[in-house]
């Protein structure tokens, strides 16, 4: 029996059956392989698992009487923990009492070992091994580090400086995991594909047929860009898997006409549907299966994938309609600062808590918020901040505040005053945290110069109390601090202006591409004959757009190089080594770097260097007009990152994603990976051998967006300080030379008004 699902948010019409017939796309219960050797996977695998890799911190620092830290680690759902430990190195202060002091150890809040104190090992580094229960793991675990700490058996002070013990982040969890297999219901999605609860990077294998076609990999790179969007700060990577089956999790496309080797004896495909089956491989992972007639059935497989997941349940879905909606307005990312309006903190967040915290000297509340790269925001006052706050006051307060920083430098730092004291004290009650909590709310101004495209916000709460006595203890132990969800950050009334090419806002938010989410205006260029590191390339890149913006590109287009027609008024991403891609090759005038097999020829800007430039303070950077040209030819590992202007149309951007050779394209996604790389990537050229990187500016550049009258008539005029002082002093002439005139023609009414 068949059921209709209405899908309301995109127009989503899926029929879900099981079993099916034979004309319909084929469940996982029906589909036998025999020809694929199966091969023996581990049962087991033994992690470690470095604590400073989950923590964030090199050391964990446990102060006072009873100073905390905690590490955060995920179990997969297809996953089962037979073993478990924590090995643990560790140095705590020759002060603290062995008979009254110790490190508790604590999983999701219940001891599992205590870490013993004695006088002979104060001051060393320690090893100590506790044994978890794998019986205590959930899906989310939290290991609490918590020091009791003694230095006397009298009054102490419990924030006294000797009552220390510090973690080193090389203690490691080791786990012992089994892999489980895992029931075929398309309700999952995206398990077992991506878990959340897996921090580590994604690596998702696309399979296709021998030769796909290029609405098959259009598909894929809508899926891609699904699952990057899904897989976050942990980054993800989509290797290509031509007419090849491989051991784990793996998405499948196929059509009537274009099946990898193991789907060939299916019956002919009736209509865009989603199938997930057992991988034949290894008898445990998942296989999805995205199939249709031809590549617009995949369109709509994939859209209903990306758009509608949510009501998808069964071994297979057959989509029967679709209306993907409205397409998405220009700076309108899930994951961008709203520009329309002040934007509230509790929309950047995920969950209330994290704008919380609790202790005298609590970890940084973050805030992440990105920014779009072209927002102007020259001789700006400031970004505007509506800050709320709220704290339990501790009984006396000294020199306590609230340090709100941005990417880690100090903006602004309040005095934290005693509750009860001036007009805001009515706003002491928060229902979510302590009643005895006292709030603020304060208006900030961050520098627009010190907003970067990915930024962080950071409000650090430090509590400093006095003893009045030897035996007073002035300390409150229960100290809270929230940032109210209610403050708000206000980028908007900014215009939209740009120097291009500009590499890093590539490498860094996708953009120009990511200026619609769903990449609307976006065209991809593939080579005529892809081969897997292309299509590796290209789907990691579409990956990232998704990690991006927070939404699938569910709009882009995808051409072959002989359709130059489509590629006007567009951006353009091209990908594709220098021997397959005639594009390159045709638009070569054009380019500040062309590769021609091993013939490698690079310009080299001019240099704007002078010392009145310097001395009046103006930053020095090269000039972007190419002030000489080198030919080399090299046989070794060379791939880059090419940004100009599109021949095609003034104002749009291309970005070619190149090589030498197809295999060292991957050598690009590396360092995409590489977060430390990837903050020195810029200008308009960017060369990647190997672990390297280089970075240049040359070549012609352009302007993208439109500024007001004021600001496009003294924004040019700024660059050229020369100008400036010249129209500076024809200026103060003239002035001089008006009051000159005035006074004199003054003094000429007064000695005729005389005589």
């Amino acid at each position: 029996m068949k059921s209709i699902y209405i899908f309301p948010l995109v127009g989503l019409l899926v029929s879900l059956s099981s079993p099916v017939t034979a004309k319909q796309a084929i469940p996982s219960a029906v589909i036998l392989i025999p020809s694929v050797t199966l091969e023996n996977t581990p049962s087991s695998e033994i992690r470690h698992i470095p604590l400073a890799k989950q923590s964030a911190q090199r050391v964990m620092q446990l102060r006072g009487t009873e100073g905390q830290s905690s590490v955060d680690f995920n179990v997969r759902k297809d996953e089962l923990v037979t073993k478990a430990s924590v090995n643990l190195h560790y140095t705590y202060s020759p002060a603290l009492l062995p008979n009254l002091s110790h490190i508790k150890v604590m999983l999701n809040d219940e001891v599992i070992g205590i870490l013993p104190i004695s006088k002979d090992n104060a001051g060393k580094s320690l090893d100590y091994q506790v044994e978890i229960n794998p019986r205590l793991l959930i899906d989310f675990n939290r290991l609490k580090l918590q020091l009791i700490g003694h230095y006397t058996n009298d009054c102490e002070d419990p924030l006294h400086s000797s009552l220390w013990a510090d973690i080193s982040g090389n203690s490691e969890l080791e786990l012992t995991v089994q892999k489980l297999a895992v029931i075929n219901d398309l309700s999952l999605l995206p398990e077992p594909f991506f878990d959340r609860r897996d921090n580590a990077r994604l690596n998702l294998p696309f399979v296709f047929s021998a030769h796909p076609s290029l609405p098959t990999l259009r598909a894929a790179g809508v899926t891609a860009s699904w699952f990057g969007q899904l897989a976050g700060w942990r980054k993800a990577r989509f290797p290509a898997n031509l007419d090849r089956l491989t051991v784990g999790h793996a998405i499948v496309f196929a059509t009537n006409d274009e099946r990898p080797d193991f789907l060939k004896k299916l019956p002919p495909f009736s209509g865009p549907s989603l199938s997930i089956m057992t991988n034949p491989v290894d008898n445990r992972s998942k296989l999805l299966l995205i199939l249709g007639r031809d590549g617009n059935d995949l369109r709509l497989a994939t859209t209903a994938l990306v758009l509608g997941n949510a009501v998808l349940s069964g071994t297979q879905a057959v989509v029967t309609g679709i209306n993907e909606g409205a397409p998405r307005q220009a700076y309108d990312a899930p994951k961008w600062v709203r520009l329309d309006r002040p934007m509230k903190f509790g929309e950047l967040i995920e969950s209330p808590q994290e704008l919380q915290a609790s202790g005298h000297n609590p970890s940084p509340i973050r805030i992440s918020l990105r920014v779009p790269p072209d927002l102007f925001t020259w001789h700006s006052n400031g970004v505007t901040v509506d800050l709320k706050y709220r704290y339990t006051p501790p009984v006396n307060i000294g020199e306590s505040n609230l340090n709100m920083s941005v990417n880690n430098e100090l903006v602004h730092s309040f005095r934290l005053r005693p509750a009860g004291t001036g007009s805001e004290s009515a706003r002491m009650q928060l229902p979510l945290l302590s009643d005895a909590l006292f709030g603020e709310n304060r208006d900030v101004l961050i520098p627009s110069f010190k907003m970067n495209i990915r930024n962080e916000l950071q409000y650090t709460f430090s509590f400093i109390t006095y003893k009045e006595g030897l035996c007073s203890n002035g300390v409150n132990d229960s100290v809270r601090s929230v940032i109210d969800a209610d403050s708000t950050i206000d980028f908007s009334g900014y215009p939209h202006y740009s120097e291009m090419p500009n590499l890093n806002y590539f490498v860094t938010l996708g953009f120009p591409f990511t200026k619609f989410a769903d990449l609307s205006q976006t065209v991809v260029v593939l080579p005529e004959f892809p081969v897997s590191q292309d299509i590796e390339v290209f789907l990691t890149v579409l990956g990232h757009m998704g990690e991006a913006t927070g939404y699938p590109s569910t709009r882009f287009n995808l051409v072959n190089p002989k359709d130059e027609a489509k590629l006007k008024d567009s951006d353009i991403l091209v990908i594709g080594s220098a021997m397959q891609q005639s594009l390159l090759k045709k638009w070569g005038d054009q380019l500040p770097v062309t590769i021609n097999g091993t013939s490698i020829k690079t310009s080299q800007p001019k240099l704007a260097v002078s010392f009145l430039y310097d001395w009046l303070g103006f930053q020095t950077k090269p000039q972007a007009e190419v002030a000489s040209q080198e030919q080399i030819n090299s046989d070794g590992s060379l791939a880059a990152i090419i940004g100009f202007e599109s021949p095609l149309s003034s104002t749009r951007s291309v970005v070619a994603i190149t090589a030498v050779a197809p295999e060292h394209l991957p050598q690009i996604l590396d360092a995409l990976d590489n977060d430390a790389q990837t903050g020195r990537m810029q200008g308009s050229v960017i060369f990647v051998r190997g672990n390297k990187v280089d970075s240049e500016l040359v070549g012609n550049t352009y302007f993208i967006g439109r500024l007001p009258f004021w600001a496009a008539l003294w924004y040019p005029i700024s660059k050229h300080p020369y100008l400036l002082v010249l129209m500076a002093v024809l200026t103060v002439l003239i002035f001089a030379f008006a009051l000159w005139r005035s006074l004199k023609a003054i003094a000429r009414r007064r000695l005729h008004q005389v005589k």
